[in-house]
């Protein structure tokens, strides 16, 4: 018989590992700033002794800059500058350059960041459509990779489709009950996963009949749901042991129970020798049973009570315990009824057994199969429907306030006033002109504003405010970048008044243009790349700004043009020569070695050669475009449409925004800015402005315009939105949503703005002139001439005019 080895003696702590290594490297941080850190970057135990393993094989980690390690020296590093850190340095990606976090791994050992690593993939596919090698955007039928520009949502409801595709295997089954199953197990916002289940569902006859073992997990999970509905459905069988059991694991490229897994990857244990499933590895490789994986070194303990080196049981306040000493509490389980058990105490304070804690109930609030956090009555209720059901409604200790409590009898707000006030404070006092900044932190939603100073990135501005090491003005916001989290509280302090308002777009792209012409190895060049940049974009960038503020697309038009002219003098350099002695063999080669961002040198080499600085006759062709935008079908986008218009489960914006891209051809970049103004509210009668004339809008569009002013909210964490003249208000205070977000929020409906406007165009364009068409949806005279070369005309819009029954009949 085979006899285990004597036990050793315990590891220290993950977290005194890592402050004694602190101390050595930063003997100015406290113990308890390191310890924070810890907690902030590493919430498992597991993370904290990866953490702790790989400083004690090389602490030059932290400060090396050396993208190496676990991830989660990147996150420690992060918390320390957090708190305060002088010497720490953020990991570098190899590629790239950039401090992003690292999440992948390259063969040599190296983190990158996770653009570089969509890029490496990129390299070695190419879309199924256009031949493009671009990032996979989703997968098609047969499973070919297609980019976002190519693909296109298929037609219909994916639930109703597979619900149909149930339904013809059950016929006998209530559709009601199929199609809240299918329900239960839809992803939440993901419609493209949902065709994913019907294609399988289409394309394995049997899944539903008994070869379920075939499918994903998603496919278990729905036979799972429809066999609990009463639907006449087969449960599959583990092809390993043949039982009908949760299929939780894959084997052999197919769905099995645990046990059988375990089994099939079952090793001679390197501490007992027996042959059993892996629980874990040691650093070296060494296999792990799970009785011999809790007498590891680094899983003992030193009990408090007992004193004896034993396997941890419970961790207290007190210290740890061991398995002996420690003496659970036994109560009658809340969900369940049973007892005395070994319970635990739920976010509600109510005792709930293991068992309870790992079963799916309905909740009563949303009808949703989630794990139970409380009990009533009625029922059980999911953790979000019970903190807004009033019976776990208390008054605050403070305020008095009666809602679902924060902590310790306190409501949200004054917990982040405290929060707030201990942030901004030195010493037990706040500055009298950090006063402004607390009342802006304090504004709007609780929640929100609790989740923003929950950030490290929070943390590290209120703390130089407080210092004094960031002064109260755009420039020393400006010194904090980058940082995500000064944009927020910059434009909750723009629209509060405190700081004056400037175009945020044009001051990060002037910071951008310093940064990026510092690859130009050439001093001279360097300099030539800055006055291209200031005297040809950014000149007339402010000209126009009087007008307008700068917009997305013209920021990103300006990077490509610095970042191609960046890239050909590097290019030229590569080539053993310079700028001066570019030929047209070099612009030549250029275009046609890469790929077609090359052509978005164009403006700089027209500048050049404007100002002499090359030959005159050297210039680079315009790009041709690839492909003409193909418009919308005609059926389709009507059936969009009337999805829009009844379709309560969606949100009211999106249907709003989405109906005047489809309805009334409106670029995002229109609908996005559109002021409350715009929408003219008179008796039973709603208006829009779009043009120079209000445009008349029928039902049901007159109702959703006039919910949407009444309900429109923004996203901001802190400050208010709630004053916002912005009809789609966005995650910043006083700014609207940007085009770019509303365009992917709609996209997950199925709506791509280019191919919808044309579509909406052409059908316009053969009902109205072209000066309706300017008067009324604000498009310019040139583009609605364009469209009405070959359809409406005056005469037939006047016919049909006086045909029209009067609006006020």
């Amino acid at each position: 018989m085979t006899t285990a080895p004597p036990l050793p003696l315990p590891e220290p702590e993950p977290d005194d590992i890592v402050v004694s290594v602190m101390a050595g490297i930063e003997p100015g941080l406290t113990e308890e700033v390191v310890r924070q850190a810890i907690a902030d970057a590493a919430a498992s135990r597991a993370k904290r002794r990866r953490l702790a393993r790989a400083l004690t094989d090389d602490a030059d980690l932290l400060t090396s800059g050396r993208p190496e390690g676990p991830a989660v020296i990147g996150d420690f590093i992060r918390a320390l500058l957090a708190h305060g850190s002088c010497r720490a340095v953020l990991p570098k990606c190899p590629e790239c350059g950039s401090t992003k976090k690292l999440p992948s791994l390259r063969a040599d050992g190296k983190r990158i960041c996770q653009p570089c690593d969509h890029k490496d993939r990129a390299a070695s596919l190419s879309c199924i459509e256009c031949s493009r090698p671009a990032r996979i955007y989703r997968r098609t039928r047969t499973g070919e990779a297609i980019c976002r520009d190519c693909w296109r949502l298929p037609d219909g409801d994916p639930i109703a489709l597979i619900s149909a595709a149930i339904t013809a295997v059950a016929p006998d089954a209530d559709p009601a009950a199929v199609r809240r199953a299918v329900e239960s197990v839809a992803p939440v916002g993901n419609v493209y996963l949902m065709f994913r289940l019907l294609w399988e569902i289409e394309d394995t006859p049997g899944l539903l009949t008994g070869e379920g073992a075939k499918g994903s997990a998603r496919a278990a999970r729905l036979i799972t749901a429809l066999a609990a509905a009463g639907v006449c459905v087969t449960a599959p069988a583990c092809h390993g042991c043949g039982e009908v059991r949760p299929l939780t694991n894959v084997l052999d490229n197919r769905r099995c129970c645990l046990t059988c897994y375990r089994k099939a990857n079952s090793a001679a244990c390197g501490r007992c020798g027996r042959d059993r499933a892996i629980a874990t590895r040691r650093p070296d490789g060494t296999p792990l049973c799970s009785p011999c994986m809790r007498h590891e070194a680094d899983q003992l303990i030193t009990c408090v009570l007992c004193d004896r080196v034993r396997p941890v049981g419970r961790r207290t306040k007190d210290g740890p315990l061991c398995g002996a000493c420690y003496r659970p509490v036994l109560l009658t389980c809340s969900f369940c009824g049973k007892g005395p058990r070994r319970c635990y105490r739920a976010a509600t304070g109510m005792p709930r057994c293991d068992t309870c804690s790992r079963t799916r109930r309905t909740c009563v609030g949303c009808g949703k199969d989630k794990y139970a956090a409380a009990r009533t009555e009625e029922g059980h209720l999911c953790e979000t429907c019970w903190q807004k059901n009033p019976i776990s409604f208390n008054p605050c200790r403070l305020c008095g306030t009666v809602e679902y409590l924060h902590s310790y009898g306190r409501c949200h707000s004054c917990v982040r006033d405290q929060q707030v006030r201990d942030a901004l404070s030195r010493d037990g006092a706040m500055h009298p002109s950090l006063q402004p900044v607390h009342d802006v932190l304090v504004a709007g939603g609780a929640k929100a504003g609790l989740s923003w100073l929950e950030r490290p990135s929070a943390r590290t501005i209120l703390d130089a405010l407080a210092d004094g090491t960031c002064p109260l003005t755009h420039e020393g916001l400006d010194a904090l970048l980058p940082n995500k989290s000064v944009a927020f509280l910059r434009a909750a302090l723009v629209a509060a008044g405190v700081l004056p308002a400037r175009d945020e777009r044009f001051a990060a792209l002037e910071r951008w243009i310093a940064s990026a012409t510092e690859a130009v190895p050439d001093d001279g060049e360097r300099k030539l790349v800055r006055r291209f940049a200031t005297w040809h974009h950014l000149r007339r960038l402010r000209r126009e700004s009087a007008k307008h503020p700068v917009t997305s697309t013209q920021a990103t038009a300006v990077r490509a043009s610095i970042r191609a002219a960046v890239a050909l003098l590097v290019w030229l350099r590569e080539q053993g020569t310079e700028l001066e002695l570019c030929t047209k063999v070099h612009l030549d080669e250029w275009i046609d070695s890469g790929s077609t961002t090359r052509y978005d040198a164009r403006g700089f080499v027209e500048w050049c050669r404007k100002n002499r600085h090359i030959g005159k006759d050297l210039e680079i062709p315009a790009r041709e475009k690839l492909s003409h935008v193909r418009p919308t079908d005609e059926d389709e986008r009507w059936a969009v449409s009337r999805r829009l218009m009844h379709d309560d489960a969606l949100a009211i914006e999106d249907r709003f925004a989405g109906l005047l891209v489809l309805l009334y051809a409106q670029p995002l970049t229109v609908v996005s800015q559109l002021p409350v103004t715009a929408v003219i509210i008179e008796d039973q009668q709603t208006s829009l402005m779009l043009g120079d004339s209000p445009l008349l809008l029928p039902d049901p569009l007159n109702r959703l315009a006039r919910r949407l002013v009444a309900r429109r909210r923004g996203h901001t964490t802190i400050g208010t939105s709630a004053d916002s003249p912005w009809l789609f208000p966005g995650a910043f205070v006083g700014q609207p949503l940007s085009s770019h977000h509303l365009g992917k929020r709609l996209k997950r409906l199925g709506i791509y703005s280019r191919p919808g406007r044309t579509s909406a165009l052409m059908g316009l364009s053969t009902q109205l002139p072209a000066a309706v068409l300017t008067e009324l949806l604000g498009i310019s005279p040139e583009t609605a001439t364009a469209w009405t070369q070959s359809g409406g005309n005056w005469a037939r819009y006047a016919a049909e005019l006086i045909d029209r029954p009067h609006p006020r009949a």
